[in-house]
C-alpha cells in the first residue's frame, strides 16, 4: 500500500465517522497544501473540476481499497475505514494525518469548501459552485509537454492553468501501466476539463526504434531518422497538427519529461515552420 493511501485512512479512522467523498478529497488537499510535510513526497496532486480541488487518482485509488476491503463504502457518496488498527507510517506523517482528521471532521464542508475558494481561486475556474477566477487561454504557440514523472492531476492542472483547450497526443502506442495515460482514460479525464483530445499515431516512432536510447547521440540519430523519414512521409499529419495549433491552444504530448529526449520536440520545430507560431515546452 503506497504511504498516500495510508494517510488517508489515517484521516478516515480519525474521523471516526463515515466521511462522503466530497469531504475526503478537501481534507486531503488542505493537508497538501497546509502540512509540513505536505502528505510526502508522492501525495496526491489535485486539478480545478466541479467543485474546487479534485483528484481522478484519490478516487480511483479509494475504489481500489474498497474493493481490497480496506474501505467501507457506507452508500454511494460516504467511505469509512474497515478497521481501527494504526497504519504503519512514519511518526511525523501518522500524527500529522490524525490531527487534520480529527480537526476537519469537526469543520461544516461548506464552510470549509469556501475557506477553499477563496485562499485558493486558481482552482475554481472550472466550479459549478462559484468561480473566483478565469479560466486562461494560453498565447498563440506550438505548446509541448511530457508525463514522465508526474501524476494524471498534476499532469492535467499543468495544461488547465497554462491556457490549453487541446491536447494532440503524439505517442505511436499510447499505452501506459501508470493511472490516467491510456488513451482512453487520458481521452475521457481530457474532456471532463473541456479539454479535447486528438491522437494522431502517424507522428509517433515505432516502439523498437526506441531500444537502446543510452546516449544523447543515440537520441540525435534516432531523431534525425524521424526528421528524414515521418516527417517527410507524413505531410498530411503535420498539416493536420498544424491546423490544430492555429485554431486552439493544443500541446503535443508524449512520454519524456526533457523534449529534447523526445520526437515531439522535433515535430513541433515543424509545426512551428509551417504555423508561424513561437515554440513552448511546458515544463
Amino acid at each position: 500500500m503506497f504511504t498516500r493511501q495510508k494517510i488517508l485512512l489515517t484521516l478516515l479512522q480519525a474521523a471516526d465517522r463515515p466521511v462522503s467523498r466530497l469531504e475526503l478529497t478537501k481534507w486531503a488537499f488542505v493537508m497538501r497544501n497546509d502540512s509540513p510535510s505536505r502528505g510526502g513526497a508522492s501525495f496526491y496532486d489535485f486539478v480545478p473540476y466541479h467543485f474546487g480541488p479534485f483528484s481522478f487518482a484519490l478516487y480511483q485509488e479509494m475504489d481500489k481499497l474498497v474493493a481490497q476491503g480496506l474501505i467501507v463504502q457506507s452508500d454511494a457518496t460516504h467511505w469509512s475505514s474497515s478497521s481501527t488498527t494504526p497504519l504503519k507510517l512514519e511518526k511525523d506523517l501518522a500524527t500529522e494525518a490524525k490531527n487534520f482528521g480529527n480537526r476537519l471532521a469537526k469543520r461544516n464542508i461548506d464552510n470549509l469548501i469556501d475557506e477553499i475558494y477563496s485562499r485558493f481561486p486558481e482552482y475554481t475556474v472550472n466550479s459549478k459552485r462559484a468561480r473566483l477566477a478565469e479560466r486562461k487561454v494560453a498565447a498563440p504557440a506550438v505548446y509541448t509537454s511530457g508525463y514522465e514523472g508526474v501524476s494524471i492531476d498534476g499532469f492535467l492542472n499543468r495544461l488547465v492553468s497554462s491556457g490549453i483547450r487541446h491536447l494532440v497526443d503524439v505517442r505511436r502506442n499510447p499505452i501506459a501501466r501508470r493511472y490516467g495515460f491510456h488513451r482512453s482514460t487520458l481521452k475521457r479525464l481530457c474532456e471532463s476539463l473541456d479539454i479535447q483530445y486528438s491522437h494522431v499515431p502517424e507522428l509517433g516512432i515505432e516502439s523498437e526504434k526506441r531500444q537502446e536510447l543510452n546516449t544523447q547521440e543515440d537520441y540525435e540519430t534516432l531523431f534525425r531518422d524521424y526528421c528524414n523519414t515521418t516527417l517527410l512521409s507524413e505531410t498530411s499529419a503535420v498539416e493536420r497538427v498544424t491546423k490544430l495549433a492555429v485554431e486552439s491552444p493544443c500541446v503535443l504530448v508524449c512520454m519524456e519529461a526533457q523534449p529534447r529526449c523526445c520526437h515531439r520536440s522535433h515535430l513541433a520545430k515543424e509545426v512551428s515552420k509551417r504555423a508561424k507560431l513561437p515554440v513552448e515546452h511546458l515544463i
